[in-house]
C-alpha cells in the first residue's frame, strides 16, 4: 500500500514537471511568434471618398518603407498597359523605379502613344496589334499618357523610388500591409483630380490595424464633347492605318 502511494506521488511530481516544461515551451514559442502575430493584425484599410461622398478608385497611396511589411515591398518589374476599345487599361499604374512597361495594342486600329511628362517623355508612333513596344522607366515621378489619334485616351503611371505603393480599387478601398506601430503612421494619397503632379498629394496619419474612411476634396472634371478631327475620323475607321 505504501509502495503504491509512493508510486502515485512520484507520478504526480513527474506530471507536474512535464506540465511546467510544456508551459515554458509554449511561453517561449508565443514570445517568438508575437512579432509575427502583431504584423498579421496590422492589416490597415482605407476607404476613399470624393467631395460628394462617392467611392474614389484609382487613388495612389504610399507610406515610409519601414512602415510596410517586408514581404509586401515592391521590386522593379515588367507590366503591361494595354489599349482596349480606345482606352488605356489600366487607367492607373504604379511601378518601382527601374521597371519596364510593355504597350500592347488589342484594338483593331492603330494608336500613337506619347507622354510629355518630365520623368519619361516619349512617343511610340502609329502601331497595330502585332507590335508590343517596351520602355524602361528609370526616374521617379508621374507620367501621363495620351494618344495622338484619340484625345479621350488618358492614363497615369506613378514611378516610385519607395518600396511600396498601392491603388484604391473600384470601391475606393485600399489595403495597406503596415507593421504594428506605437502610434499613427503617415501615409500619402494622390489622385489625378487633385492636380497634374504629385506635389498636390495629401498626407494623413492613420492607426495601423484599423479601418478608416477618408474624404478627399476632389470632384470629377467636366467633360467637353469635341467634334472628331479629320485625323481622328480617319484612324477610327475599322481596318484603317
Amino acid at each position: 500500500m505504501v509502495a503504491e502511494m509512493a508510486t502515485s506521488s512520484n507520478l504526480e511530481l513527474l506530471i507536474n514537471k512535464l506540465d511546467s516544461s510544456v508551459k515554458l515551451i509554449l511561453t517561449i514559442i508565443a514570445t517568438l511568434l508575437l512579432p509575427f502575430a502583431l504584423q498579421a493584425q496590422a492589416q490597415t484599410t482605407i476607404k476613399l471618398r470624393d467631395s460628394a461622398g462617392n467611392e474614389l478608385p484609382n487613388a495612389v497611396v504610399w507610406a515610409a518603407d519601414d512602415a510596410v511589411k517586408a514581404g509586401a515591398r515592391m521590386t522593379p518589374q515588367q507590366v503591361n498597359i494595354d489599349q482596349v476599345n480606345r482606352q488605356f487599361t489600366p487607367f492607373m499604374t504604379v511601378i518601382r523605379k527601374g521597371s519596364e512597361i510593355t504597350f500592347p495594342n488589342s484594338d483593331n486600329i492603330r494608336h500613337n502613344v506619347y507622354s510629355f511628362s518630365e520623368p519619361k517623355p516619349f512617343e511610340i508612333k502609329l502601331y497595330a496589334n502585332e507590335e508590343r513596344p517596351t520602355l524602361a522607366f528609370e526616374q521617379a515621378g508621374l507620367v501621363t499618357l495620351g494618344c495622338n489619334i484619340h484625345d479621350q485616351m488618358i492614363a497615369h503611371i506613378v514611378i516610385t523610388d519607395r518600396e511600396s505603393a498601392w491603388i484604391s480599387n473600384a470601391a475606393g478601398v485600399v489595403e495597406l500591409p503596415l507593421v504594428a506601430a506605437n502610434g499613427p503612421v503617415a501615409v500619402t494619397i494622390w489622385h489625378p483630380w487633385m492636380g497634374a503632379d504629385l506635389v498636390s498629394a495629401k498626407s494623413v496619419e492613420i492607426e495601423p490595424g484599423t479601418s478608416t474612411t477618408l474624404t478627399l476634396e476632389v470632384t470629377p472634371p467636366q467633360r467637353e464633347e469635341k467634334p472628331k478631327s479629320r485625323l481622328e475620323q480617319r484612324f477610327n475607321r475599322t481596318g484603317s492605318l
